[in-house]
């Protein structure tokens, strides 16, 4: 039987037309999370990462905000509502 890993999910803001390099340097940052948008033409993105990397994703994202205005960390869902 195998055992359940419960993905952890912050919603962050980022200009729409910064997405791409957002998903690049997380990508190039050891991939410690998934992004995905939450609609297709939102600011708002979901980083889903699992729960041995979450924590990670906080000094990440400040270290990505010195490259990349305007992001902003809404926090922890518990959910994900992608359209």
């Amino acid at each position: 039987m195998s055992k359940e890993v419960r993905a952890r999910v912050l919603l962050i803001r980022v200009p729409k037309e910064k997405i791409g390099l957002l998903t690049a340097l997380i990508d190039g940052s050891g991939r410690k999370a998934i992004a995905r948008t939450k609609e297709k033409s939102s600011e708002e993105v979901y980083l889903i990462a699992t729960p041995d990397t979450f924590e990670e994703l906080y000094e990440l994202l400040e270290n990505i905000k010195k490259h990349l205005d305007g992001l902003e960390v809404v926090g922890e869902v518990e959910h994900i509502d992608v359209g």
